[in-house]
């Protein structure tokens, strides 16, 4: 994975995620360092940044009459988010505010997928 891509497939096809420091900024100025990415429309917006570079047709209104299955969907968003801000490190240990950051976010997704 460069510079946070990671293929994915949504209805039989594959797309490819890419978060760059624009596309990290204008998910940041539109939902703050937390997006819910539990909201479908949420998602949907976050999913098309990252895809815009590759598949500009892959809209929010696309990806949501598509409708992909959200959590599977939201994962795969979630940790190509998380490569585009850490890399291959772990994600590092945070402080009190940490539940309420991305990275916070991303840890409780992580055990919520590891408990099943």
């Amino acid at each position: 994975m460069i510079t946070g891509e990671k293929r994915i497939k949504i209805d039989g096809k594959t797309y490819f995620l890419r978060y760059t420091w624009k596309a990290l900024a204008e998910i940041a100025k539109k939902y703050g360092d937390n997006p819910d990415l539990f909201n479908p429309e949420t998602v949907a917006f976050v999913g098309s940044v990252g895809m815009r570079e590759s598949h500009p047709e892959m809209t929010p209104d696309k990806i949501m009459a598509l409708s992909p299955p959200l959590i599977p969907f939201a994962n795969e968003v979630q940790k190509t988010l998380q490569y585009s801000y850490f890399g291959d490190a772990p994600v590092p240990e945070g402080d009190v505010k940490k539940k309420r950051t991305l990275t916070g976010w991303i840890k409780r997704i992580a055990r919520r997928w590891l408990q099943d």
